[in-house]
């Protein structure tokens, strides 16, 4: 089962959680879809799709048309049950009976695609077009147990000129704060054109919904400062001082690594020993509501992926610390030739048997025919590992 239920309210405040839970909830069964909990995606996706059509459906029948300009922030709210339905449960739990980090990612995707098109949903207009941009953080504060049920809420924070951010919460009892936060951006598009189109303007309400739309456009205006610097500088990457301050004594080791291995340190590895791959082909079961395969379905992949190489390479598994970035380049399509490539870029050691790993994972889809390697995703992601016989490498 899922739960949904919208407010206009803000939810960032952890007193709010039993109060709303025991509002009056809108219940979505899975029972009246047999093939609702089989298949390629998790039930809570299917169910928040399912919800979407319903919504696009009845938006698009004999309304008044209204212009909406502006909206207060309205709250969605979706719980997994796992103490009452033990078939739910063993969707979501790893080997290690702990919860398995892909399909929750999978799920947020969803999630915000749902609370964007709510937002961008007008009375009497065709269904708005939505893509997921990036995501910009998500970062697990505390342990997700699979033993008890967990609420994720979420709410549109910022909008641009055709862009918006969602910014989301899991909480579970009894922690004190959200045990993770997630903050992706999308960009609506015009359905006919599918060029970035005007977006219903967020007006926030409360002193914090202020403040982090504040936070959020301060960041908006930095980005556009720093691609606007980048074109003027015929498109060429600016590094900063502090950048090359800190690379400088990397990239010197490693062409010592290189030129000279028999006197280079021996507890440093280059990074094209770290790499991990994989490629297929995607297929239908993997699209989204658009027809392109889904960006959940991506990132849940590219996280085990990433996995698998933290866990090769330090020797002992890891535990899930953040998605550090995310950037979607390009649209990959059914039938696209999709290879997943995964890379230790950095270690930080935290003391003598554990430390932090810092894991790129490259998208690209090659076109053999037209012998063309395209990049379409690049995923960073943060892992923890502890308990090691000898010092992370």
């Amino acid at each position: 089962y899922v739960l949904l239920r919208a407010a206009r309210a803000s939810p960032w405040r952890q007193q709010q959680l039993s109060s709303v839970s025991q509002t009056s909830w809108r219940l979505l069964s899975t029972e009246d879809d047999s093939d609702q909990r089989h298949g390629h995606y998790t039930p809570v996706t299917k169910q928040l799709w399912q919800d979407r059509i319903a919504a696009a459906t009845k938006r698009s029948s004999d309304q008044p048309i209204q212009d909406l300009n502006s909206k207060p922030p309205e709250v969605t709210q979706i719980v997994y049950p796992f103490t009452a339905d033990k078939s739910f449960k063993e969707l979501y739990r790893n080997p290690w009976n702990f919860i398995r980090i892909g399909n929750i990612l999978e799920d947020l995707d969803s999630l915000a695609g749902n609370i964007a098109f709510q937002h961008c949903c007008r009375p009497g207009h065709p269904p708005p077009l939505l893509v997921t941009a990036s995501v910009d953080d998500i970062a697990l504060h505390s342990p997700i147990s699979i033993e008890a049920d967990v609420a994720v809420r979420g709410q549109v924070v910022w909008t641009g000129t055709s862009a918006l951010d969602i910014r989301m919460e899991l909480w579970q009892q009894p922690q004190q704060q959200p045990s993770l936060v997630a903050l992706f951006s999308f960009v609506h598009l015009d359905p006919a054109t599918k060029r970035p189109a005007p977006v219903v303007q967020l007006t926030p309400v409360s002193p914090q919904d202020k403040e982090i739309a504040a936070q959020r456009q301060a960041l908006a205006d930095e980005r556009r400062r720093a691609r606007q610097a980048q074109a003027a500088s015929g498109g060429q990457m600016l590094v900063t001082a502090a950048a090359r301050k800190w690379t400088s004594p990397l990239l010197a080791e490693a062409r010592l690594m290189s030129d000279l291995p028999a006197l280079a340190p021996s507890d440093a590895v280059l990074m094209p020993s770290t790499v991990l791959q994989n490629t297929f082909i995607t297929q239908p079961q993997q699209q989204n509501m658009h027809g392109r395969v889904f960006g959940g379905f991506l990132m849940r992949r590219a996280y085990e992926l990433a996995f698998a190489t933290t866990y090769t390479f330090a020797g002992a598994r890891p535990a899930f610390v953040m998605v550090d970035e995310v950037s979607f380049k390009k649209p990959v399509d059914v039938g696209d030739l999709l290879r997943f490539k995964s890379t230790v870029l950095h270690t930080q050691r935290t003391g003598p048997a554990g430390g932090l790993l810092y894991v790129e994972v490259e998208a690209s889809v090659a076109k053999p025919e037209r012998l063309s390697v395209s990049s379409t995703n690049t995923f960073l992601f943060v892992f923890s590992v502890a308990g090691l016989p000898q010092p992370l490498r």
